[in-house]
């Protein structure tokens, strides 16, 4: 077998029954499909186990509530050489057809393909400077969180997965991917980039748009500090990490604290009170964040909150134009 596909389903009876077909199960004899149930209270569970009677390659488990859980479930489940995993809202693209030259004879331990955002591509060959320089891959990993480190759109090798007991951290509520995928990435030796979309991201406004709590600072604070963690005794990505702690912030400011919080610019200058922030803020070179997307963190790290937070704003009636 050549192919496990972990999905994590949780109430998603509308969208789970194109995810497995997309998968390619049907098509070819390479692919197993792992669905984790984990809690659904809707018609998942049926619409699975009806899919799980007409081929055997659809495996159905179920796991404790969390992306992390039901990933790890699948993980303990697989019996492929390769992993890769799937929301159970999105879609995998022509994937049977491409299985041959993706993977077989593979000498990489994690192969990146292209994908789609709705229709728009992202195009992950081409953005990578240094394609056979893991350090360095690493580094725009960590630069540009947004567009690399999704735990899905990857192939992952089952051995080393296995040989270092690597799972999810259920600990985590947000970022959980980015943090795996980074524990994975720091022990590649090889690492593969290939041209074709493999992935389709479905945009929504579940996906994108989240109510605003201060238990979700927390957390996401707790992901930064543990892919911290993570990185101690590399120095080579302490500029890098600086970065992704800006990237978060700026998810933090733009998916919760301007959406519903009617204080957003308090909560705004308390979260640049955060050590973690304002250090990355102090440290960061103001070349480096001289960009339409890094704007609002230049007026930050001046204290130039009213400015910072008017941006804010607007992306946020951005990204709602953007699912509706």
């Amino acid at each position: 077998m050549l192919l496990s596909v972990v999905i994590p389903a949780y109430n998603c009876e509308k969208t789970i029954i194109q995810a497995i077909r997309s998968t390619g199960v049907y098509l070819s004899d390479q692919i197993e499909v792992i669905v984790v149930n984990n809690g659904s209270t809707d018609k998942t569970e049926m619409l699975i186990k009806q899919e799980v009677q007409k081929n055997s390659s659809v495996i159905y488990a179920e796991s404790k509530k969390g992306a992390s859980n039901a990933r790890n479930k699948g993980i303990e489940i697989a019996s492929a050489n390769w992993i890769t995993f799937l929301d159970a809202d999105d879609c995998l693209l022509n994937l049977s057809s491409k299985l041959g030259e993706l993977l077989v004879n593979a000498e990489e331990d994690l192969i990146i393909g292209n994908y789609l955002v709705n229709k728009s591509e992202i195009d992950l060959y081409s953005m990578t400077k240094c394609k056979n320089n893991c350090i360095s891959i690493i580094k725009q990993m960590l630069e540009n969180p947004t567009k690399y480190m999704t735990v899905w759109g990857k192939f992952y090798k089952t051995t080393l997965i296995r040989k270092e007991n690597l799972r999810f951290n259920a600990k985590l509520a947000y970022s959980e991917d980015s943090e795996f995928l980074i524990r994975y990435v720091l022990l590649c030796k090889k690492i593969r980039f290939i041209k074709k979309n493999i992935y389709n991201y479905i945009l929504s406004e579940n996906s994108t748009v989240r109510k605003y709590n201060s238990q979700m600072i927390h957390e996401y604070e707790k992901a930064i500090l543990q892919v911290k963690k993570d990185l101690n005794g590399f120095p080579n990505f302490e500029k890098s990490f600086n970065f992704f702690v800006l990237m978060q912030f700026n998810l933090m400011i733009v998916h919760h604290v301007f959406v519903r919080s009617h204080n957003s610019m308090f909560e705004l200058k308390e979260l640049c009170k955060k050590d973690y922030i304002s250090n990355a803020l102090e440290v960061i070179s103001l070349k480096n964040v001289l960009t339409p997307r890094l704007l609002p963190l230049v007026f930050c790290k001046y204290h130039f909150y009213l400015c910072a937070t008017i941006i804010y704003k607007l992306r946020v009636i951005q990204n709602n134009k953007k699912i509706r």
